[in-house]
């Protein structure tokens, strides 16, 4: 099974879900999009706007495979379940969010072996391919309060920059 979600940022993530529709036919099946407020319609996927967080995080249990956004709470839940997410940070440049954060954010996920970043649409079905060649590897991996910790200090520095 392959969980798709954009989060909830009230910014448009069409790019992202374009791709996403474009190689759904090769993603583990069945594929559950998770789409807040950008329109999808594919029809070989299970599309929802928003989800409580019992079923979302039900939904990254249960997934082979994780595509996201680089939402620090949607990173965090599949870090937390073993899983290495393949994320697209939102860009603000694209009108996908108010500032660039969840780039830092992925970035250094990313340096630590803990997601598989893509910079553009293009780049999602090679990082897929990777990120199903890793999945047993990361079964090896310590899933403990060490790697729980980075994250949530990335996040108070990331948070400390923002003006929200």
């Amino acid at each position: 099974m392959t969980f798709v979600s954009v989060g909830n940022a009230k910014q448009l993530f069409r790019r992202f879900l374009n791709e996403v529709a474009m190689i759904a036919s090769k993603l583990p099946q069945p594929v559950i999009v998770q789409h807040g407020h950008t329109p999808f319609e594919c029809p070989i996927c299970t599309a929802k706007a928003f989800m409580d967080m019992e079923e979302f995080g039900s939904n990254i249990k249960d997934a082979e495979l994780l595509i996201m956004h680089a939402g620090a709470g949607s990173v965090i839940h599949a870090i937390e379940a073993g899983k290495v997410p393949v994320v697209m940070p939102r860009r603000a440049s694209f009108g996908e969010h108010v500032n660039d954060h969840q780039v830092e954010f992925a970035e250094a996920l990313a340096r630590a072996g803990r997601v598989i970043m893509i910079e553009s649409p293009e780049e999602l079905e090679s990082a897929v391919a990777k990120s199903l060649s890793v999945k047993e590897a990361v079964k090896l991996m310590d899933r403990g309060s060490r790697m729980v910790s980075l994250v949530r200090n990335k996040l108070a520095e990331i948070a400390s920059k923002v003006d929200m």
